[in-house]
Protein backbone atom coordinates (compact mmCIF):
# COMPACT_ATOMS: atom_id res chain seq x y z
CA UNK A 1 0.00 0.00 0.00
CA UNK A 2 1.59 3.37 -0.66
CA UNK A 3 1.97 6.04 1.76
CA UNK A 4 1.91 10.23 1.29
CA UNK A 5 5.24 11.39 2.71
CA UNK A 6 4.95 13.97 4.96
CA UNK A 7 8.78 15.64 4.91
CA UNK A 8 7.40 18.61 7.65
CA UNK A 9 9.81 18.62 10.23
CA UNK A 10 9.83 21.41 13.09
CA UNK A 11 13.47 22.72 15.17
CA UNK A 12 14.34 21.70 18.33
CA UNK A 13 14.92 24.36 21.38
CA UNK A 14 17.97 24.41 22.61
CA UNK A 15 16.92 22.02 25.80
CA UNK A 16 15.87 19.37 23.05
CA UNK A 17 18.91 19.73 21.27
CA UNK A 18 20.44 19.12 24.43
CA UNK A 19 18.27 15.55 25.70
CA UNK A 20 18.94 14.75 22.18
CA UNK A 21 22.60 14.16 22.55
CA UNK A 22 23.29 13.45 26.05
CA UNK A 23 20.21 10.63 26.02
CA UNK A 24 21.57 7.31 26.85
CA UNK A 25 24.90 8.96 28.16
CA UNK A 26 23.87 9.29 31.96
CA UNK A 27 20.53 7.04 31.09
CA UNK A 28 17.27 7.77 29.69
CA UNK A 29 15.97 11.45 30.16
CA UNK A 30 12.71 9.87 31.23
CA UNK A 31 9.90 10.86 33.52
CA UNK A 32 8.16 8.25 34.53
CA UNK A 33 4.32 8.93 36.80
CA UNK A 34 2.41 6.71 39.09
CA UNK A 35 -1.13 7.44 39.46
CA UNK A 36 -3.49 5.93 41.64
CA UNK A 37 -7.23 6.03 40.64
CA UNK A 38 -9.80 5.76 43.39
CA UNK A 39 -12.49 3.35 41.56
CA UNK A 40 -11.50 0.27 39.18
CA UNK A 41 -11.80 0.69 35.56
CA UNK A 42 -12.02 -1.65 32.75
CA UNK A 43 -8.67 -2.04 30.78
CA UNK A 44 -10.28 -1.27 27.68
CA UNK A 45 -11.02 2.11 28.76
CA UNK A 46 -7.51 2.77 29.65
CA UNK A 47 -6.44 1.17 26.26
CA UNK A 48 -8.33 3.55 24.34
CA UNK A 49 -8.07 6.55 26.80
CA UNK A 50 -4.28 5.73 26.18
CA UNK A 51 -4.28 5.52 22.25
CA UNK A 52 -6.40 9.23 22.29
CA UNK A 53 -3.97 10.61 24.12
CA UNK A 54 -1.70 9.79 21.06
CA UNK A 55 -3.57 10.74 18.42
CA UNK A 56 -4.59 14.48 20.16
CA UNK A 57 -1.28 14.88 21.60
CA UNK A 58 0.82 14.79 17.76
CA UNK A 59 4.53 15.06 19.89
CA UNK A 60 3.61 11.83 21.84
CA UNK A 61 3.96 10.87 18.32
CA UNK A 62 7.50 12.81 17.49
CA UNK A 63 10.81 11.23 16.70
CA UNK A 64 14.00 13.04 16.25
CA UNK A 65 14.69 13.29 12.78
CA UNK A 66 18.16 14.09 11.21
CA UNK A 67 18.89 16.79 9.19
CA UNK A 68 22.20 17.55 7.05
CA UNK A 69 23.49 20.43 10.45
CA UNK A 70 20.42 19.71 12.70
CA UNK A 71 18.53 17.61 14.29
CA UNK A 72 14.39 18.38 14.06
CA UNK A 73 10.90 16.97 15.16
CA UNK A 74 9.36 14.90 13.35
CA UNK A 75 5.79 14.08 13.34
CA UNK A 76 4.40 10.36 12.57
CA UNK A 77 0.76 10.37 11.19
CA UNK A 78 -1.65 8.60 12.84
CA UNK A 79 -1.77 5.29 11.31
CA UNK A 80 -1.15 2.04 11.55
CA UNK A 81 2.79 2.19 12.38
CA UNK A 82 2.06 4.15 15.67
CA UNK A 83 -0.60 1.42 16.03
CA UNK A 84 2.25 -0.90 15.73
CA UNK A 85 4.59 1.59 18.23
CA UNK A 86 1.26 1.54 20.61
CA UNK A 87 1.04 -1.80 21.00
CA UNK A 88 4.66 -1.80 22.45
CA UNK A 89 4.33 0.97 24.39
CA UNK A 90 1.58 -0.09 26.15
CA UNK A 91 1.14 -2.96 28.27
CA UNK A 92 -0.92 -4.44 31.39
CA UNK A 93 0.83 -5.65 34.53
CA UNK A 94 -1.70 -7.70 36.02
CA UNK A 95 1.12 -9.58 38.32
CA UNK A 96 1.85 -6.70 39.98
CA UNK A 97 0.03 -6.01 43.60
CA UNK A 98 -1.43 -2.61 43.07
CA UNK A 99 -1.47 -2.51 47.15
CA UNK A 100 2.28 -3.22 47.40
CA UNK A 101 4.28 -0.29 47.89
CA UNK A 102 7.17 -1.65 47.89
CA UNK A 103 6.68 -3.69 43.92
CA UNK A 104 5.32 -0.43 42.43
CA UNK A 105 8.13 1.58 43.74
CA UNK A 106 10.64 -1.01 42.37
CA UNK A 107 8.29 -0.92 39.09
CA UNK A 108 9.04 2.91 38.34
CA UNK A 109 12.57 2.66 39.31
CA UNK A 110 12.90 0.09 36.37
CA UNK A 111 10.51 2.89 33.68
CA UNK A 112 13.42 5.51 35.30
CA UNK A 113 15.62 3.19 33.39
CA UNK A 114 13.99 2.00 30.04
CA UNK A 115 15.39 2.74 26.80
CA UNK A 116 13.23 4.61 24.17
CA UNK A 117 14.06 5.08 20.41
CA UNK A 118 14.05 8.62 19.90
CA UNK A 119 14.23 8.44 16.00
CA UNK A 120 12.15 5.53 15.85
CA UNK A 121 9.37 6.14 18.33
CA UNK A 122 6.94 6.35 20.32
CA UNK A 123 8.87 7.80 23.46
CA UNK A 124 5.84 7.56 25.50
CA UNK A 125 5.11 4.19 27.63
CA UNK A 126 2.36 3.53 29.46
CA UNK A 127 1.02 0.67 32.23
CA UNK A 128 -1.85 -0.32 33.56
CA UNK A 129 -1.80 -1.92 37.08
CA UNK A 130 -5.67 -3.68 37.52
CA UNK A 131 -7.49 -4.09 40.97
CA UNK A 132 -10.73 -4.79 42.49
CA UNK A 133 -11.02 -0.83 44.05
CA UNK A 134 -7.55 0.79 43.61
CA UNK A 135 -5.64 0.54 40.17
CA UNK A 136 -2.57 1.66 39.26
CA UNK A 137 -1.52 3.83 35.93
CA UNK A 138 1.96 4.73 35.19
CA UNK A 139 2.70 6.95 32.11
CA UNK A 140 6.21 7.59 31.33
CA UNK A 141 7.11 10.68 28.58
CA UNK A 142 10.84 11.20 27.10
CA UNK A 143 11.57 14.69 28.67
CA UNK A 144 12.86 15.53 25.00
CA UNK A 145 8.92 15.53 24.11
CA UNK A 146 7.87 17.57 27.28
CA UNK A 147 8.59 18.25 30.31
CA UNK A 148 6.81 18.42 33.79
CA UNK A 149 4.26 20.80 32.53
CA UNK A 150 3.45 18.94 29.95
CA UNK A 151 2.69 15.79 31.72
CA UNK A 152 0.29 17.45 34.27
CA UNK A 153 -1.60 18.16 31.08
CA UNK A 154 -1.41 14.27 30.28
CA UNK A 155 -2.45 13.70 33.16
CA UNK A 156 -5.34 15.96 32.89
CA UNK A 157 -6.34 14.70 29.71
CA UNK A 158 -6.22 10.84 30.56
CA UNK A 159 -8.70 11.59 33.42
CA UNK A 160 -11.57 13.54 31.05
CA UNK A 161 -11.53 10.46 28.75
CA UNK A 162 -11.39 7.84 31.61
CA UNK A 163 -14.61 9.79 32.96
CA UNK A 164 -15.72 10.04 29.43
CA UNK A 165 -15.30 13.73 28.32
CA UNK A 166 -13.51 14.81 25.31
CA UNK A 167 -9.81 16.61 24.43
CA UNK A 168 -8.91 18.88 22.43
CA UNK A 169 -6.44 18.28 19.77
CA UNK A 170 -3.34 20.01 20.33
CA UNK A 171 -1.25 22.26 18.18
CA UNK A 172 2.33 21.58 17.61
CA UNK A 173 4.68 24.56 19.23
CA UNK A 174 8.14 24.72 18.99
CA UNK A 175 9.31 27.97 19.73
CA UNK A 176 12.74 28.77 20.17
CA UNK A 177 13.11 29.88 24.18
CA UNK A 178 14.80 33.13 22.94
CA UNK A 179 11.73 34.55 23.34
CA UNK A 180 10.93 34.08 26.83
CA UNK A 181 14.25 35.34 27.88
CA UNK A 182 15.20 38.04 25.35
CA UNK A 183 14.88 41.99 26.35
CA UNK A 184 11.48 43.11 25.14
CA UNK A 185 12.81 45.91 22.89
CA UNK A 186 16.61 45.81 20.99
CA UNK A 187 18.05 48.77 23.09
CA UNK A 188 17.55 47.24 25.93
CA UNK A 189 20.01 44.21 24.73
CA UNK A 190 23.31 45.81 26.42
CA UNK A 191 22.28 46.69 29.54
CA UNK A 192 20.22 43.30 30.01
CA UNK A 193 22.97 41.34 28.78
CA UNK A 194 25.49 43.09 31.11
CA UNK A 195 23.26 42.63 34.50
CA UNK A 196 22.86 39.46 33.35
CA UNK A 197 26.46 38.63 32.60
CA UNK A 198 27.38 40.49 36.31
CA UNK A 199 25.07 38.10 38.14
CA UNK A 200 26.45 35.23 36.65
CA UNK A 201 30.10 36.58 37.92
CA UNK A 202 29.04 37.84 41.42
CA UNK A 203 27.18 34.23 42.03
CA UNK A 204 30.52 32.63 40.80
CA UNK A 205 32.37 34.55 43.06
CA UNK A 206 30.50 34.16 46.02
CA UNK A 207 30.57 30.32 45.61
CA UNK A 208 33.90 29.86 45.31
CA UNK A 209 34.70 31.11 48.72
CA UNK A 210 31.85 28.90 50.38
CA UNK A 211 32.18 24.70 50.94
CA UNK A 212 28.97 23.75 49.13
CA UNK A 213 27.19 20.82 51.18
CA UNK A 214 27.02 17.31 49.62
CA UNK A 215 25.90 14.09 50.54
CA UNK A 216 28.96 12.16 50.58
CA UNK A 217 29.63 11.13 47.48
CA UNK A 218 31.44 8.14 45.48
CA UNK A 219 33.59 9.80 42.77
CA UNK A 220 33.26 7.47 39.82
CA UNK A 221 34.09 8.50 36.08
CA UNK A 222 31.35 6.81 34.38
CA UNK A 223 27.52 7.10 34.83
CA UNK A 224 25.29 4.62 36.33
CA UNK A 225 21.89 3.75 36.01
CA UNK A 226 19.10 5.94 37.90
CA UNK A 227 17.87 5.38 41.15
CA UNK A 228 14.58 6.93 42.65
CA UNK A 229 12.83 6.13 46.36
CA UNK A 230 9.39 7.30 46.94
CA UNK A 231 9.22 9.77 50.52
CA UNK A 232 6.20 11.38 51.85
CA UNK A 233 6.61 14.16 54.31
CA UNK A 234 5.44 12.76 57.55
CA UNK A 235 3.65 16.27 58.45
CA UNK A 236 0.47 17.00 56.47
CA UNK A 237 0.47 19.68 53.84
CA UNK A 238 -2.42 21.52 55.69
CA UNK A 239 -0.05 21.61 59.06
CA UNK A 240 3.51 22.58 56.40
CA UNK A 241 0.95 25.40 54.86
CA UNK A 242 0.20 26.81 58.63
CA UNK A 243 3.83 26.93 59.37
CA UNK A 244 4.48 28.69 56.08
CA UNK A 245 1.64 31.10 56.76
CA UNK A 246 2.70 31.91 59.81
CA UNK A 247 6.58 32.67 58.72
CA UNK A 248 5.04 35.32 55.80
CA UNK A 249 6.33 32.70 53.45
CA UNK A 250 5.04 30.38 50.82
CA UNK A 251 4.72 26.43 50.94
CA UNK A 252 7.29 25.98 48.30
CA UNK A 253 9.77 28.43 50.51
CA UNK A 254 9.23 26.73 53.23
CA UNK A 255 9.96 23.21 51.97
CA UNK A 256 12.96 24.84 50.28
CA UNK A 257 14.29 26.43 53.54
CA UNK A 258 14.13 22.74 55.20
CA UNK A 259 16.27 20.95 52.41
CA UNK A 260 18.48 23.97 52.77
CA UNK A 261 18.83 23.92 56.18
CA UNK A 262 19.41 19.67 56.06
CA UNK A 263 22.64 20.13 53.94
CA UNK A 264 23.73 22.83 56.26
CA UNK A 265 23.22 20.51 59.42
CA UNK A 266 26.04 18.23 57.68
CA UNK A 267 28.44 21.38 58.77
CA UNK A 268 27.20 22.97 61.80
CA UNK A 269 30.13 24.30 62.91
CA UNK A 270 31.33 25.93 59.24
CA UNK A 271 30.69 29.47 59.34
CA UNK A 272 31.80 28.67 55.26
CA UNK A 273 29.38 26.37 54.84
CA UNK A 274 26.49 26.70 52.07
CA UNK A 275 23.49 24.73 50.48
CA UNK A 276 23.13 25.53 46.58
CA UNK A 277 19.98 24.40 45.97
CA UNK A 278 19.26 24.98 41.68
CA UNK A 279 14.89 25.55 41.11
CA UNK A 280 13.23 25.13 38.52
CA UNK A 281 11.20 27.69 36.82
CA UNK A 282 8.03 27.46 33.99
CA UNK A 283 9.08 29.64 31.45
CA UNK A 284 5.76 29.31 29.76
CA UNK A 285 5.02 33.19 31.07
CA UNK A 286 7.53 35.03 30.24
CA UNK A 287 6.66 34.51 26.24
CA UNK A 288 5.61 37.52 24.87
CA UNK A 289 1.51 37.42 24.73
CA UNK A 290 1.18 39.18 21.16
CA UNK A 291 2.79 35.49 19.42
CA UNK A 292 -0.50 34.08 20.84
CA UNK A 293 0.94 30.65 22.25
CA UNK A 294 -1.37 27.74 23.30
CA UNK A 295 -0.25 25.40 25.50
CA UNK A 296 3.32 25.32 24.12
CA UNK A 297 3.95 21.45 24.75
CA UNK A 298 7.73 20.68 25.41
CA UNK A 299 10.58 21.71 27.08
CA UNK A 300 10.39 25.25 27.92
CA UNK A 301 12.19 25.68 31.72
CA UNK A 302 14.71 27.68 33.31
CA UNK A 303 16.44 27.34 36.44
CA UNK A 304 18.27 29.85 38.87
CA UNK A 305 20.57 28.81 42.21
CA UNK A 306 19.44 29.69 45.64
CA UNK A 307 22.43 29.69 47.72
CA UNK A 308 22.10 29.99 51.40
CA UNK A 309 25.28 29.86 53.53
CA UNK A 310 25.34 30.06 57.55
CA UNK A 311 24.00 27.24 59.49
CA UNK A 312 23.37 29.12 62.73
CA UNK A 313 20.52 31.53 61.38
CA UNK A 314 17.30 31.45 63.31
CA UNK A 315 14.22 29.37 61.74
CA UNK A 316 12.78 33.08 60.86
CA UNK A 317 16.27 34.14 59.44
CA UNK A 318 16.21 31.25 57.03
CA UNK A 319 12.80 31.18 55.83
CA UNK A 320 13.27 35.48 55.08
CA UNK A 321 16.76 34.92 53.00
CA UNK A 322 15.94 31.65 51.28
CA UNK A 323 12.17 33.95 50.29
CA UNK A 324 14.64 36.25 49.40
CA UNK A 325 16.22 34.18 47.25
CA UNK A 326 13.92 32.61 45.72
CA UNK A 327 11.92 35.96 44.79
CA UNK A 328 14.47 37.36 42.83
CA UNK A 329 15.36 34.22 40.80
CA UNK A 330 12.12 34.36 40.01
CA UNK A 331 12.23 38.38 39.37
CA UNK A 332 15.40 38.10 36.98
CA UNK A 333 13.68 36.32 34.61
CA UNK A 334 10.34 38.69 35.02
CA UNK A 335 13.08 41.63 33.83
CA UNK A 336 14.66 39.74 31.14
CA UNK A 337 18.04 39.81 33.37
CA UNK A 338 19.06 36.02 32.38
CA UNK A 339 19.75 36.27 28.71
CA UNK A 340 23.61 36.18 29.01
CA UNK A 341 23.16 32.03 30.33
CA UNK A 342 20.86 31.56 27.84
CA UNK A 343 22.23 32.99 24.85
CA UNK A 344 25.33 30.55 25.77
CA UNK A 345 23.14 27.79 25.52
CA UNK A 346 21.38 28.83 22.31
CA UNK A 347 24.41 27.55 20.66
CA UNK A 348 24.09 24.39 21.71
CA UNK A 349 22.91 23.09 18.45
CA UNK A 350 25.62 24.61 16.58
CA UNK A 351 28.23 22.35 18.32
CA UNK A 352 26.57 18.74 17.72
CA UNK A 353 25.45 15.73 18.92
CA UNK A 354 28.86 14.25 19.16
CA UNK A 355 30.83 17.66 20.57
CA UNK A 356 27.71 17.87 23.45
CA UNK A 357 27.94 14.15 23.98
CA UNK A 358 31.93 14.28 24.47
CA UNK A 359 31.87 17.35 26.45
CA UNK A 360 28.91 15.47 29.03
CA UNK A 361 31.48 12.22 29.04
CA UNK A 362 34.59 14.57 29.78
CA UNK A 363 32.68 16.92 32.70
CA UNK A 364 31.72 13.26 34.52
CA UNK A 365 35.17 11.58 33.73
CA UNK A 366 37.16 14.80 35.47
CA UNK A 367 34.55 15.55 37.84
CA UNK A 368 33.65 18.77 36.43
CA UNK A 369 29.83 19.16 36.78
CA UNK A 370 28.65 22.36 38.40
CA UNK A 371 28.77 21.69 41.89
CA UNK A 372 24.77 21.98 44.13
CA UNK A 373 23.46 20.44 46.84
CA UNK A 374 20.73 19.32 45.04
CA UNK A 375 17.75 20.34 42.20
CA UNK A 376 14.02 20.95 43.83
CA UNK A 377 11.51 21.14 41.26
CA UNK A 378 7.53 21.47 41.68
CA UNK A 379 4.32 20.87 40.59
CA UNK A 380 2.86 22.57 43.67
CA UNK A 381 -0.41 20.89 44.60
CA UNK A 382 -1.79 18.71 42.13
CA UNK A 383 -5.79 18.76 43.03
CA UNK A 384 -6.75 20.36 40.07
CA UNK A 385 -6.23 17.40 37.82
CA UNK A 386 -9.64 15.75 39.44
CA UNK A 387 -12.69 18.09 38.53
CA UNK A 388 -14.94 18.32 40.42
CA UNK A 389 -17.83 15.37 40.60
CA UNK A 390 -15.75 13.33 38.70
CA UNK A 391 -16.25 9.47 39.47
CA UNK A 392 -12.75 8.63 38.19
CA UNK A 393 -10.25 10.50 40.58
CA UNK A 394 -6.40 9.85 41.14
CA UNK A 395 -5.93 9.26 44.94
CA UNK A 396 -1.73 9.25 44.87
CA UNK A 397 0.41 11.03 42.59
CA UNK A 398 3.85 10.15 42.42
CA UNK A 399 6.32 11.76 39.83
CA UNK A 400 10.00 11.68 39.14
CA UNK A 401 12.38 12.54 36.42
CA UNK A 402 15.64 11.48 35.25
CA UNK A 403 18.61 13.47 36.92
CA UNK A 404 22.81 13.11 37.18
CA UNK A 405 22.18 14.62 40.75
CA UNK A 406 20.38 14.45 43.59
CA UNK A 407 16.53 15.51 42.52
CA UNK A 408 13.30 16.25 44.49
CA UNK A 409 10.03 16.72 43.27
CA UNK A 410 7.68 18.71 45.68
CA UNK A 411 4.04 17.75 45.21
CA UNK A 412 0.82 17.94 46.83
CA UNK A 413 -2.37 15.62 46.52
CA UNK A 414 -5.09 15.53 49.38
CA UNK A 415 -3.12 16.73 52.09
CA UNK A 416 -0.09 14.36 51.83
CA UNK A 417 3.07 16.32 50.34
CA UNK A 418 5.54 13.79 47.91
CA UNK A 419 9.00 14.50 47.63
CA UNK A 420 10.14 11.60 45.52
CA UNK A 421 13.54 11.52 45.04
CA UNK A 422 16.04 10.41 42.43
CA UNK A 423 20.01 10.35 41.90
CA UNK A 424 23.23 8.32 40.32
CA UNK A 425 23.21 4.39 41.28
CA UNK A 426 26.39 5.16 41.72
CA UNK A 427 27.27 8.40 43.51
CA UNK A 428 25.11 7.01 46.39
CA UNK A 429 23.54 3.71 48.02
CA UNK A 430 19.85 3.42 48.84
CA UNK A 431 20.59 3.15 52.42
CA UNK A 432 22.24 6.50 52.37
CA UNK A 433 19.43 7.96 50.68
CA UNK A 434 17.35 6.98 52.98
CA UNK A 435 19.33 8.40 55.90
CA UNK A 436 19.00 11.50 54.28
CA UNK A 437 14.99 11.53 53.62
CA UNK A 438 14.92 10.56 56.97
CA UNK A 439 17.36 13.73 58.67
CA UNK A 440 15.22 16.08 55.96
CA UNK A 441 11.99 14.69 57.79
CA UNK A 442 13.15 15.12 61.30
CA UNK A 443 14.69 18.96 59.57
CA UNK A 444 11.12 19.63 58.41
CA UNK A 445 9.45 18.65 61.95
CA UNK A 446 11.73 20.85 63.88
CA UNK A 447 11.01 23.62 61.61
CA UNK A 448 7.63 23.29 62.21
CA UNK A 449 7.52 23.36 65.71
CA UNK A 450 9.68 26.19 65.61
CA UNK A 451 6.86 27.93 64.33
CA UNK A 452 4.90 27.34 67.06
CA UNK A 453 3.17 24.81 65.19
CA UNK A 454 2.40 20.95 66.55
CA UNK A 455 3.53 18.86 63.58
CA UNK A 456 1.08 15.61 64.52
Amino acid sequence: MAHAVDDTTYPLNRTEHGYAAIDGAAGTMVQPYLLRLNTPVAEADVRRAMRSLVTHHPRLRGVVAPGKYFCRLRILPDDELVDQLFSVAYRVEAHIDALDGTALEAYQNQMLNEVMPLERGLSFHMRFIPHMSTPVIFICLHHLFGDGRTCMQLVADLLKLLNGQAIDMQPVETPSMVGAAAPAHGWQWPVQMWRSRQHKVNEAKRQAGLHIQQLPMRVTPHFSVNAMRHYRVSVGSAVLRQAARKLGVSLNTFMVSAVAQSFLDLAKDDPQAAAVIRISVDMRKHYPESRGFGPLWGNHVGAFLVTEDDPRKSLPERVKSVGAHVKEGLDRFTRREMFWTYLLEESMPLLGRTLIGHIAHQLKRKNRFPKISCHCTSLGDVSHINAPGAAIKVTEFIPIVTSIALLMVMTELDGVFYMPVSWQRSDNTVEEIDAYTARLDQTIVRLVREAGIDPA
